[in-house]
């Protein structure tokens, strides 16, 4: 018991660790107030941080493109409710650890779901940022190097990069209605968080300048492009993916539990009544088959967030 717990602890200490920023992000104690306040030239008053609702909105809004209010109730309560059933299920029928254990992750899942699709919205959009930085460039120039204009046409117009179009689409609808520098620092700022690699965050620098300031950010773009394009090469040469761990998580570990289900029934004699009970109706059941869900979970969770590594300088 002890063992599981600790084993337990060191995964939810290893993920708090790797996903550190996207919870200081919900939580609205983001880093970027330790850094020096943002002043719109048009207001003295200081950037209002988000509160915890409207951080939740923010991560919605980025990886599943939408920005009702509902969809904030709607995470709560798919947090909430579950984890309520499970601790009403499992009190009292298995140790407290375990209980404990199984009912935060159940609480986890929705968030983990969130990060998980973010997760994989950064890797995609980060191997389209070639496409994306070369025509934004020449869109650039061909509008006289008007970054809004440039923003626009590009948004229309890449097809190659659809995870990139719809940021960049958010993006230059935002700006059209900016009434600010602190509304185009905050668009910005979704813009690198939706992405959230080197590259996207100096194009998200230099498009301030050029938004905020006329600068001319040719030059910048153009060694920002030379830059990634060698990542990339380095990166293809590389790249040794193997899919042989996900396939076996992925589809092994169900197979597994459905053979066992069909070995217990044709070779001892179990009815599929008799399974059911001895599973869910004992302590020693209902506690591994907790285990093995929480594990089977744990393991989806750390491939998808460390089998594909996004493109970066």
């Amino acid at each position: 018991m002890i063992i599981e717990t600790m084993m337990v602890l060191s995964l939810l200490t290893g993920a708090a660790v790797f996903f550190w920023q996207e919870i200081m992000c919900i939580s609205g104690w983001s880093t970027l107030k330790l850094k020096e306040k943002i002043i719109d030239k048009t207001n003295s008053s200081p950037e209002r941080t988000p509160d915890l609702n409207e951080s939740i909105r923010r991560m919605i809004n980025i990886t599943f493109g939408t920005d009702e209010k509902w969809t904030v109730l709607l995470f709560w309560a798919v947090t909430f409710v579950p984890a309520i059933a499970a601790l009403y299920f499992m009190a009292g029928r298995l140790p407290i650890t375990i209980t404990i254990c199984a009912v935060a992750f159940f609480a986890a899942v929705p968030l983990l779901a969130i990060l998980a699709r973010l997760n994989r919205l950064r890797r995609k959009s980060s191997r389209e940022g070639l496409i994306l930085l070369t025509e934004l460039l020449d869109n650039y120039k061909i509008n006289y190097f008007n970054i809004q204009q440039a923003l626009e046409v590009t948004a229309a117009n890449i097809e190659e990069a659809p995870n990139c179009r719809r940021l960049l689409f958010d993006l230059s609808k935002g700006l059209n209605t900016a009434s600010g520098n602190r509304d185009i620092k905050r668009l910005l700022d979704d813009f690198k968080f939706a992405v959230d690699t080197s590259w996207a965050g100096i194009l998200a620098d230099n498009m301030y300048f050029a938004l905020t300031s006329g600068i001319r950010i040719t030059e910048a773009m153009e060694d920002l492009i030379k830059t990634l394009a060698k990542a990339a090469e380095a990166e293809e040469m590389a790249s040794r993916e193997n899919n042989e761990s996900g396939l076996i998580i992925r589809y092994m570990v169900p197979a597994c539990y459905f053979l066992t289900l069909i070995g217990g029934i044709k070779y001892f004699g179990l009815s599929l009544e008799k399974f059911i009970y001895y599973q869910f109706g004992t302590e020693a059941g209902l506690m591994w088959f907790t285990i093995s869900a929480v594990t089977y979970g744990a393991a989806i969770c750390i491939r998808s967030f460390l089998a594909v590594k996004k493109l970066d300088l």
